[in-house]
């Protein structure tokens, strides 16, 4: 829908969690295709509905089996699959694709996605379908809008309406499709799918005879299967994100170490310099015998635009990358950190410290992480709470003048007190009311009441 209808159905305040995103049809379906993959493991032939803004999954679950729980906990495994990946999917088990669709598109609510596994699941009797589909609207036969206004207009609105008139009528009318789209449903024409296939590894190896132990052996042979690499993903415009190298040999277990980079890359020079620095901290069996190497995780290059006078503004990102690249094969990820939000109580202990190429490369964000900083509190805070001088209506009360950085500073408004308390298995307790505080200049400020000393501190500034 157009932002504006949107925004007016769901309004936004400063401190709402909500966002609005532009609609990306093509983002939608590589997220279904990544979805789909996923499910492989209840189906061999799992596709998506082929339109142009799919929102669904179709699984052949034929000849499969259900299991012990039969096909309520068959298909409870596939919404639990979804809900792993951060998704809330309805599912409807149907002898036809056609009856599956109309049932969680019509048939299901979808106040139910707030529900278990189990009460997001539907099953439609073997035969059942046309039973189901009758009551329901037009648009549940996935027929064009043009043909469901033209059916409208003769008073026909369900699905049950439409059956009881004469087949060649309708097919002169509003042509062949229309009973295409009945027989589907009905089951009386068998309707087929696109299966997604898994993506073939790409990789490539070499057998050593007789088995090598020479480091430099090794890297020029590495560096040749890569470039067998890049130049098969090079047609598809991806370059390699993530390499897995794997070295092997009767003598010992396999040694496999990964190259990860901030963004993909098709650069042999830049991928070989990272995977020397790994190598550097391996120490090779004496006899290898295979090498192998994988592109675990492949992705689009993007084109970036030549600068005509010097480099620009990205060319300091990129530098930056390229050394955290170079730090990470060195030392190792965990040397290499980057903070992340925490959901913990205690604001300045809401954050911890992850290495710092698997945290750009996590996908998707998780629930927690996502939720873990409210929107009503300042991103920055001081390194420690500073104290300060407050003058309150009554003892405990918001503050009504403060004196912090050598000057005085009115208070307009006030929001809060927001408890803030740890139990006592973190050591000393910390019992704080906050509140942010506006000034008669516009500035905002977040400070808090020490409850078990009775002092005040400041903690944060907005802006």
């Amino acid at each position: 829908m157009l932002l504006a209808e949107a925004q007016s159905l769901w309004p936004i305040s400063a401190a709402s969690t909500v966002r609005f995103e532009p609609h990306d049809p093509s983002a939608d379906r590589q997220q279904l295709r990544e979805l789909a993959r996923l499910c492989l493991q209840f189906s061999p032939t799992v596709g998506i509905d082929a339109v142009e803004s799919p929102d669904c999954l179709l699984v052949d679950a034929t000849g499969c089996g259900w299991g012990p729980g039969g096909e309520v906990e068959f298909a409870a495994g596939v919404v639990a699959c979804a809900d792993s990946r951060g998704y809330r999917a309805l599912v409807a088990v149907a002898d036809t694709v056609g009856a599956a669709w109309a049932a969680t598109h019509f048939r299901m609510s979808k106040y139910s996605l707030a529900g278990s596994a189990e009460s997001r699941v539907l099953i439609v009797g073997a035969g059942k379908q046309e039973d189901m589909v009758r009551p329901l609207p037009l648009e549940a036969l996935r027929v064009e809008a043009a043909v469901v206004a033209g059916l409208r207009d003769l008073n026909v609105s369900r699905v049950d309406q439409l059956l009881t008139l004469p087949r060649d009528g309708l097919a002169t009318r509003f042509g062949a499709d229309l009973l295409l789209s009945i027989d589907r449903a009905l089951g009386v024409i068998p309707e087929g799918l696109t299966a997604e296939r898994p993506d073939d590894p790409v990789e490539a190896s070499w057998q050593f005879e007789p088995p090598v132990g020479d480091r430099d052996v090794l890297t020029a042979v590495i560096g040749h299967l890569l470039e067998r690499l890049l130049t098969k993903i090079h047609p598809d415009g991806l370059g390699i994100q993530r390499l897995l190298c794997s070295l092997k040999s009767d003598e010992h277990d396999p040694i496999h170490f990964p190259v990860e980079l901030l963004r993909p890359s098709t650069s042999r020079r830049a991928l070989m310099e990272l995977v020397g620095l790994r190598l550097e901290r391996l120490r090779p069996p004496s006899e290898v015998e295979s090498v192998t190497v994988r592109a675990v995780v492949v992705g689009p290059v993007g084109n970036r635009q030549g600068d005509l006078f010097g480099p620009g503004q990205g060319s300091g990102r990129i530098e930056i990358a390229g050394l955290i690249e170079r730090l990470s094969s060195r030392l190792g990820e965990r040397a290499v950190l980057r903070p992340r939000a925490y959901p913990d109580a205690q604001p300045e202990l809401a954050f911890v410290y992850d290495p710092w190429i698997a945290a750009v490369n996590q996908t998707p964000a998780r629930k927690e992480d996502r939720e873990a900083v409210p929107l009503t509190r300042p991103i920055v805070l001081k390194n420690r709470p500073i104290p300060v001088e407050v003058i309150s209506v009554f003892t405990g009360g918001a503050p009504v003048r403060f004196h912090w950085d050598g000057r005085g500073h009115l208070v307009e408004r006030t929001w809060g007190p927001e408890r803030i308390e740890t139990g006592w298995w973190r050591g000393a307790d910390v019992r704080r009311d906050y509140y942010t505080v506006e000034s008669t200049t516009g500035h905002l400020f977040w400070l808090f009441r020490d409850l078990m000393g009775g002092g005040w501190f400041l903690h944060g500034l907005y802006g």
